[in-house]
């Protein structure tokens, strides 16, 4: 049975069950409605414990409980909060009436409330569930932002890394490239200096040559000769023969003397100086001394010559 049912029409048979309905004993329900017009005087209503209403349509024989109730919350609720079928009634054109009032007013107001109430809290919630659901994706947006900060910066720092190594490399081969350079001027330095010597070494023995030549044509003219003139032919012929060989051994010293390192003056000339390209200091020398003694000249590469 759902409460705020119509209460017209209550039998006599029913009054004990209705006795259940009624609010307590000077409870707000029954202050909430106005006086009957009509009603039984208070020495009456004190000597029978009865109340009775003259003016309404239905007489109520209904006896004042002593005792407070304990279906006041029951009672309340029935009294704020109309049921389906008391706003079906309602909508029907029939009006509510409890103690021989008309309540459905204060029903449709409860109800027109509890609708004002119910839509002011869902749009409550709704505000609150809008302003969650914005923080959140606010919340989320700043997660994904710092995360793709992150990401972002380590990879600029990655291209900075890989801008350096890759300007590292540049230098690398501009270096090689330089170093390269150089040594080739290096090589054809060398093979030029290898030339002028070879050259060099073949007049050298041209003129050995023609000089052997000249000394076998003398010994044949002189066995040439007349008899008559052999001790003097012979003479004569020891004489070149010594200023032959003392020629030979002052072109050996000589040459000795060239070939000899400048700086020690002891062991052979076997290194090259560039660029002046003076043959002139040993190994050892070499090795140690970085500048020509013959022009005086500092040098920057050296290359070690073989000769035959």
């Amino acid at each position: 049975m759902g409460y705020g049912a119509p209460l017209t029409g209550f039998s006599a048979n029913t009054a004990a069950a209705e006795t259940t309905l009624l609010p307590p004993y000077n409870s707000v329900a029954i202050d909430s409605f106005p006086k009957a017009v009509g009603a039984m005087p208070a020495s009456a209503s004190a000597s029978t414990g009865v109340v009775m209403k003259s003016d309404s349509a239905i007489s109520y024989n209904l006896p004042i409980p002593r005792k407070r109730g304990r279906d006041h919350s029951t009672i309340n609720r029935f009294l704020s909060y109309p049921s389906s079928h008391a706003h079906s009634q309602k909508n029907c054109g029939r009006n509510l009436y409890f103690l021989g009032e008309d309540i459905s007013i204060l029903v449709q107001q409860q109800q027109l409330d509890l609708e004002r109430l119910i839509s002011q809290h869902m749009e409550k919630v709704r505000m609150e569930m809008e302003e969650k659901r914005k923080r959140e994706a606010r919340r989320i947006m700043e997660a994904i932002e710092v995360g793709m900060m992150g990401i972002l910066r380590s990879k600029e720092e990655e291209i900075e890394k890989m801008g350096k190594l890759n300007w590292e490399l540049e230098e690398r081969v501009n270096s090689l490239c330089m170093e390269n350079q150089i040594w080739r001027d290096v090589a054809e330095t060398n093979e030029a200096t290898a030339n002028a010597l070879r050259s060099d070494l073949e007049l050298v023995l041209l003129d050995v040559k023609k000089e052997e030549e000249v000394e076998e044509e003398e010994k044949a003219e002189s066995c040439c000769g007349s008899n008559g003139g052999d001790m003097e032919e012979e003479e004569e012929e020891e004489v070149e023969e010594e200023r032959r060989k003392g020629r030979k051994t002052r072109r050996k010293e000589k040459e000795e003397e060239d070939r000899r390192c400048k700086n020690c003056w002891k062991e052979e000339s076997c290194v090259l100086l560039l660029p002046c390209r003076h043959l002139c200091l040993c190994t050892v020398c070499g090795s140690s001394l970085h500048h020509c003694p013959i022009c005086n000249s500092t040098n920057n590469a050296s290359v070690r010559v073989i000769m035959p």
